[in-house]
């Protein structure tokens, strides 16, 4: 038999192919081979031994022994085939390889040799994955679409059926009602005005977030008058349901922070925490730092946070409301514009709650230099 065209065939194959003893120890290889694995000459690579490569599947080296065919896709790193000098290599970073294992047999189907062919993927690989990628991030696209769509017809639906229903009521019966019935009507219409616009505020802001239309602007702040700022502005709101607000900060600590992200984060949770207090409640924040972090705790004496939603307060696509002391619902997209503005200042936030006994407000954020101390 001529066995030089077939010799042809292998040394001109544009795949890689490499030819092992029943040992598994290499024996030849073509110049695709070395090209893929960047070498110069089948020497180079003597002494490598198929059964010892850990990219082959335990199961599969057990089948290949066996005389079956495998085929397997995996890795590999050319930078630690350097560190553990395996052998010379031009080629640097990793790469996909698709390899197919052929046992060649003798007449009792015992492997006498192995043909391994290989086949660089790293191309179409990178691609996959680009795909998944974008596959999550359409998947996680459309479920934040959902829940803003499931917000505006039920939430914002809410406030405005009061506002609409106590109207009519005072017009139909204006001249019939008495002042007591009269401010009911008009505090609950006030009422439900506000958590129209905190909820449509909210909406606004994380929309255009979503989009990247807020644009991350660090600045140098002192988060303590940063703070005082946000609690008198909801100073109001508290000495309406007769609830104590304070602030125990006696250090000025200094944040390399966005200004409009902040305020939101801290007026989201102070305007929760008088929310969901119980008239003649407490509503407290305190800071304090943690290695080279400061963490900034709202805290409440209000209805609580079941412990089986906790996780999920702070994802979009899970919805858990919770009712506040006056027995209306909220989205929770406070909270979560919280969570993606903290994560962009490279910060957290987290929470804990008891039923009945109130919730704690955690976030944290990375200190711009040691605080202050305070004169006061």
């Amino acid at each position: 038999m001529d066995n030089s065209k077939y010799l042809h065939i292998f040394e001109q194959s544009p795949i890689a192919i490499e030819l092992y003893d029943f040992r598994g120890q290499l024996v030849d290889a073509n110049r695709a081979s070395f090209d893929l694995f960047g070498v110069e000459n089948t020497q180079e690579l003597i002494g490598f031994n198929l059964f010892d490569d850990p990219n082959l599947p335990p199961q599969m080296l057990a089948d290949l022994k066996a005389g079956k065919s495998i085929r397997y896709e995996f890795q590999f790193d050319f930078d630690l085939v350097k560190e553990k000098k395996l052998y010379t290599t031009s080629r640097n970073g990793k790469c996909y390889l698709d390899c197919f294992i052929n046992p060649i047999s003798n007449e009792e189907q015992i492997p006498i040799g192995y043909t391994v062919y290989v086949l660089e993927i790293t191309d179409r690989k990178k691609a996959e994955i680009l795909l998944e990628e974008k596959s999550g991030e359409l998947h996680k696209l459309n479920n934040n679409k959902d829940k803003f769509f499931s917000i505006i017809a039920h939430d914002l639906k809410n406030p405005f059926s009061a506002i609409i229903g106590f109207s009519d009521l005072m017009l139909k019966n204006f001249n019939s009602l008495d002042d007591e019935t009269l401010l009911k009507g008009l505090n609950t219409i006030e009422s439900a005005a506000r958590h129209a616009y905190r909820l449509l505020e909210n909406l606004l802001i994380w929309s255009r977030n979503q989009t990247g239309r807020i644009k991350f602007n660090p600045e140098i702040l002192n988060l303590k008058t940063l703070i005082e700022g946000i609690i008198r502005e909801s100073e109001n709101s508290a000495i309406s349901k007769d609830i104590r607000l304070t602030a125990s900060i006696r250090k000025n600590y200094m944040v390399n922070a966005d200004k409009e992200m902040m305020e939101t984060i801290l007026r989201n949770l102070i305007t929760n925490a008088i929310k969901f207090s119980n008239r003649g409640g407490k509503v407290k924040i305190t800071a304090a730092t943690n290695n080279n972090n400061v963490e900034v705790t709202v805290s409440d004496n209000g209805v609580g946070i079941a412990s089986k939603h906790i996780e999920d307060i702070f994802e979009i696509d899970s919805r858990t409301n919770t009712a506040d002391t006056a027995n209306e619902f909220g989205t929770g997209l406070g909270l979560i514009l919280c969570k993606d503005f903290l994560l962009k200042h490279g910060g957290r936030i987290w929470a804990k709650s008891i039923p009945g006994k109130g919730s704690q407000f955690t976030f944290s954020l990375p200190l711009h230099e040691k605080p202050v101390e305070s004169l006061l």
